[in-house]
């Protein structure tokens, strides 16, 4: 009995450290907002994003590129905490412009459709796609910039 209680305890641990690094609706929390301000103004160069989902797909194939494909929504508290901490990081920026190309879609307009189609449940979500299209890897939710690397680079070989 004691150990089914300590696996359940544990279960229940791990779900809320995954639920808790995603969003899954609009939400509205002072501390996470101040955080991310705080973390902006780190003054780094920014990544310089793919105006567009066919414009990246045709840069990823005349580069040898792989895609980058973050899916965000403007009310997403962990979205807003990845672009401003982990993708506006030195190290990740330099590795993203050198190794793919970057595209942000905005599931609630531009991106829903692919958002749909690549079914993304949760927000952030990071796809790295080849230039066809076709998922090489993903990554739901928020990671900071040394364990997004490292998934990124998991990914690209």
């Amino acid at each position: 009995m004691n150990r089914l209680l300590a696996v359940t305890i544990i279960a229940l641990a791990a779900t809320s450290m995954l639920l808790n690094t995603s969003c899954s609706g609009p939400e509205d929390s002072q501390v996470a907002i101040a955080e991310t301000r705080l973390a902006s103004s780190h003054g780094n160069a920014p990544i310089k994003w793919a105006s567009d989902w066919k414009t990246a797909l045709e840069r990823a194939d005349s580069e040898d590129k792989a895609v980058l494909v973050t899916f965000y929504a403007d009310w997403c508290i962990w979205c807003k905490r990845l672009e401003n901490t982990t993708l506006a990081n030195a190290k990740v920026v330099a590795y993203l412009t050198e190794n793919v190309v970057p595209i942000r879609l905005d599931v609630d307009n531009e991106g829903r459709t692919l958002s749909n189609n690549y079914r993304v449940d949760g927000l952030p979500t990071v796809l790295v796609l080849n230039a066809r299209g076709k998922e090489i890897g993903r990554i739901p939710g928020y990671l900071p910039p040394d364990g997004f690397l490292d998934r990124v680079r998991a990914f690209l070989g």
